[in-house]
């Protein structure tokens, strides 16, 4: 399968007529190469296993995550830093709920929560 209609390794031949009985969506393509799932990095043993979910969006002429509240399962905000630990690029969100999550980028240049 190429795309969406079958295609003979061999000889090149392709059947244009064939329908897929799944349809191939382009949108899940895209969607899953701009999903991200982020650990936890901080210290509490409770939060070890939870993941955040965080997916990238464009806003006018920069590129943001849109990330998933882990807790509440809720769309968060980004919201802004108080000023403390610039050194650090820290990404802060927020959800209705009042749930917050932070993105720090770790040591070996991935990215975890807090």
């Amino acid at each position: 399968m190429t795309y969406n209609e079958p295609e003979c390794i061999q000889c090149g031949f392709v059947d244009y007529k064939y329908v897929s009985p799944t349809p191939i969506s382009a949108k899940s393509v895209m969607n899953s190469a701009r999903r991200y799932i982020f650990r936890y990095i901080g210290d509490s043993p409770t939060l070890k296993e939870t993941l955040v979910d965080a997916r990238l969006r464009r806003i006018r002429n920069r590129v943001v995550y849109a990330v998933t509240c882990p807790f509440c399962k809720s769309q968060m905000d980004q919201s802004s830093l108080s000023g403390k630990r610039r050194e650090i690029r820290e990404e802060r969100y927020k959800c209705i709920q009042g749930h917050r999550v932070s993105l720090i980028p770790r040591k070996d240049g991935n990215m975890g929560w807090k």
